[in-house]
């Protein structure tokens, strides 16, 4: 596993896109700070932090799906599959590799864009609170590793990257663009009692829309979701969060990488 670790690291890292990215990130983040300049602190949620928020929830999640699928697709696609098919490797050792070696590639990057967009704002005279930068650095993390992990998941189903292109921007469509309106949809179908749970649930399933929820209830302002969430807000602002965040991450990876490694010990054996 820490042979594929390293490989995909150095792999991804030494791409010309991924520099590209980086640059991205730091454009894109630094633009947006800058925008604040004119009023006063950044702190809590205000307008300005879901505009960052939305942006980010367009972007992340997109470009995680796209390098996961990708990371598997291409070596299935140029016979480099089939070289390690011919290896006593263990599906596991090779899911948990990419998806260690792919995050730690974009969270490297994205961190120093990060990071650098808050120093310059801070040079420039921003007052910017440390809260509000460790929520939403946490809230970028969450989205890297939910959508990187969706995207090799993918990648395992797929042959070609013009097919892992396809289902990744499938994915990120549904889940992503028209995840409000797919759920007044929904909703507006069932009896008035059923909407709150069916709301409630439909959160835990969308990992970008847990995320958001995340973020906002952080930041205090988790009223806004309205009566429906009211009873698990509070769980959100608590300490206990973290503890809920790590079982709820635990799930998502123990269930796309379970189906993963599935798939790929299927693909091998044939």
């Amino acid at each position: 596993m820490w042979t594929i670790w390293r490989s995909e690291w150095k792999t991804t890292s030494r791409q010309k896109s991924y520099y590209t990215i980086l640059i991205l990130w730091l454009l894109v983040i630094s633009l947006l700070i800058m925008l604040e300049r004119t009023n006063g602190a950044i702190s809590g949620y205000t307008n300005m932090t879901g505009t960052i928020v939305n942006i980010m929830l367009y972007i992340l999640p997109l470009f995680m799906l796209i390098y996961g699928s990708f990371s598997i697709a291409n070596e299935m696609e140029n016979g480099q599959w089939r070289l390690l098919c011919t290896y006593p490797l263990e599906m596991s050792s090779y899911f948990f590799g990419k998806l260690g070696g792919q995050f730690t590639a974009q969270a490297v990057s994205y961190s120093l864009a990060f990071w650098l967009s808050m120093l310059i704002g801070l040079m420039t005279g921003i007052s910017i609170f440390l809260h509000w930068m460790l929520v939403l650095y946490l809230f970028s993390l969450l989205l890297i590793l939910f959508f990187l992990c969706f995207g090799l998941f993918l990648g395992s189903f797929v042959s070609t990257r013009w097919q892992a292109l396809t289902y990744s921007v499938g994915v990120w469509f549904v889940l992503i663009m028209i995840w409000p309106t797919l759920l007044i949809a929904i909703t507006s179908t069932l009896p008035y009692p059923m909407i709150g749970a069916v709301l409630k649930t439909a959160m835990f399933i969308n990992p970008a829309e847990f995320t958001r929820f995340f973020l906002v209830a952080k930041l205090n302002a988790g009223s806004i979701f309205g009566q429906a969430y009211d009873s698990i807000v509070p769980l959100f602002e608590q300490g206990i969060v973290w503890g809920v965040i790590f079982l709820y991450a635990f799930a998502v990876i123990a269930v796309l990488g379970g189906l993963s490694i599935w798939k790929l010990t299927r693909r091998r054996a044939n």
